[in-house]
């Protein structure tokens, strides 16, 4: 197994593990929760992290979370549509539905 992410928001956590397995790679989560553990082990040892638990996967997960990373990087975009400000997230108007433009 090989650590892919962590962060101290569980969130975000789970965003990028429910993405890789949607693409169809098999992970664990450990440190789940041991937040509460914090104050008698440091901190950064109770991030939650992401695990790929097969060598054979695991160039495609980096890609899928490097892709990820940078998409929260990424400025908000503005709807030509419906004149609606988005987050650089949204691959969709929230509000009408329209593509984000390329």
């Amino acid at each position: 197994m090989t650590l892919v992410y962590t962060h101290e928001n569980l969130t975000l956590v789970m965003n990028i593990n429910v993405a890789l397995q949607n693409a169809g790679i098999k992970t664990q989560i450990k440190n789940q929760f041991s937040a509460g553990g914090r104050g008698e082990i440091p901190c950064f040892e109770t991030w939650p992290e992401v695990w790929v638990t097969s060598e054979f996967q695991l160039e495609q997960a980096k890609k899928i979370v490097a892709s990820i990373m940078s998409q929260q990087q990424q400025p908000d975009w503005h709807c030509n549509n419906c004149n609606e400000d988005n987050g650089a997230a949204f691959d969709f108007c929230w509000q009408c539905d329209t593509a984000k433009p390329h």
